[in-house]
């Protein structure tokens, strides 16, 4: 007997990326590049757990409408990632500094099977089965005082539509977070936009598509008219909607290619592919949309001290990293903390949000005499020098928060789960 239930969840769950990414996409000019020219900061809300280490390029594409080129400078000054996410948030290319055979150059992005345009035979061609696709270009930054050279390099990417006349307004979206906006919907306009939604970037999956076709899903037409479903239907639409933001709220709901160490989750896979995990690609929406395949950035995130307690922002915590323990990284690495539940940068007196290889080499934190480091974390501003010379504010509002270490071009042992991020303990 079918459990309609067990499909609303199925569908739920397939549908969550897409629901977040078409609310990031909204306001944005899909003509273009949008550059950011300094750090987020804590007020920014469009994209949830930002990196403070790069400078982020945003562009979107409506391939259904025309073909998009693409140029990309020869860059030898900063690393540079240029992934390109489909609607699902699936990395389809990964293009940057870690693949030189694939970097450089002029390419054009085409939709599906449609034909290379006359003209362009010598561009690169990249494609997508998604009309709606993102690019998250990241410039390695060294701080503030890095920002004239890596606004000058944005500047050198170019992302347009060879079409522009095509090219439809988006809708400004004002109010709207996208990291919380699927749980504002009901599960009729949930499931009615997914299958809007669909049209332009289709469900690839056919036991899922076979799933939301015994919910009231028309396969032929792409319509879902819920006025028509059964009330059994509707039942499990709604009840299969809260089992599956249910899952997503819970601890523990990442893949089993993972690694738990020392309080620490580091994700080894299963991020920006995810394959048929659907859970984890919808988590990683929810918390982390956008995510990077591990090859290029390697996360990990810790909610709790190493005996397990949840970190709590009226409390002290000292995270030490031993002289042979800092991460294996081909280009840099960060710590990053962040609010809970909010997930983005916490406002603070010196607004310092993070930590990174370029505070130390540029001394802007201060290393232990062996060589070993110790970050404090607290709310208050510590009154010994070293230690508010080494601090990193806990949040004033959220009562709770994360860490996140990325990891930039990690190495083999790393990405096997062989290294240990630090250990975080309560002073």
């Amino acid at each position: 007997m079918t459990n309609l239930r067990k499909d609303a969840e199925d569908v739920f769950l397939y549908a969550y990326p897409l629901i977040t990414t078409q609310a990031t996409h909204l306001g944005a000019d899909d003509k273009s590049f949008e550059h950011c020219r300094e750090f987020p900061s804590s007020e920014y809300r469009r994209i949830v757990k930002l990196n403070m280490d790069t400078l982020y390029s945003y562009a979107w594409t409506q391939l259904k409408n025309s073909p998009y080129l693409i140029h990309i400078p020869k860059i030898t000054e900063r690393y540079f990632l240029f992934p390109i996410m489909d609607a699902y948030t699936n990395v389809i290319y990964s293009i940057g500094t870690r693949t030189p055979q694939m970097s450089s150059g002029d390419y054009i992005f085409l939709y599906r099977d449609e034909p290379v345009p006359k003209g362009y035979e010598n561009y690169r061609v990249l494609r997508s089965e998604d009309s709606l696709n993102s690019i998250l270009l990241r410039i390695e930054t060294r701080g503030k005082t890095d920002y004239e050279l890596v606004n000058r390099l944005q500047d050198q990417f170019i992302m347009k539509p060879l079409y522009p006349e095509r090219i439809l307004p988006v809708p400004s979206g004002n109010g709207i977070i996208p990291a919380e906006y699927p749980g504002t919907l009901s599960s009729e306009e949930y499931f009615t936009h997914f299958a809007e939604l669909s049209a332009d970037n289709p469900i690839k999956d056919a036991d899922i598509l076979q799933a939301f076709e015994r919910l009231g899903y028309q396969k032929h037409t792409g319509a879902f008219d819920y006025s028509k479903a059964t009330q059994q239907q509707k039942i499990a639409l709604d009840q299969g909607m809260k089992d599956g933001m249910a899952l997503l709220r819970q601890p523990g709901r990442f893949s089993d290619r993972v690694v738990r160490t020392n309080g620490w989750l580091t994700i080894l896979g299963d991020a920006g592919t995810y394959g048929t995990n659907y859970l984890q690609r919808a988590s990683t929406a929810r918390t982390g949309w956008g995510a990077n395949i591990p090859q290029d950035s390697l996360y990990s995130i810790a909610t709790g001290d190493i005996d397990g307690n949840r970190f709590c922002s009226d409390k002290k915590y000292t995270l030490h990293i031993e002289v042979d323990g800092y991460p294996h990284a081909a280009v840099f690495w960060s710590i990053t903390l962040y609010g809970e539940r909010s997930k983005y940068p916490v406002k603070n007196r010196i607004n310092r949000y993070s930590v990174n290889t370029y505070d130390i080499e540029q001394k802007r934190i201060e290393v232990n005499a062996d060589g070993s480091l110790d970050l404090y974390i607290t709310r208050e501003e510590p009154q010994d020098e070293q230690k508010r010379k080494n601090w990193l504010p806990a949040p004033n509002d959220d009562e709770h928060f994360s860490l996140a270490i990325r990891n930039y071009w990690p190495d083999d042992i790393s990405l096997e789960g062989g290294w240990d991020p630090p250990q975080v303990m309560e002073e």
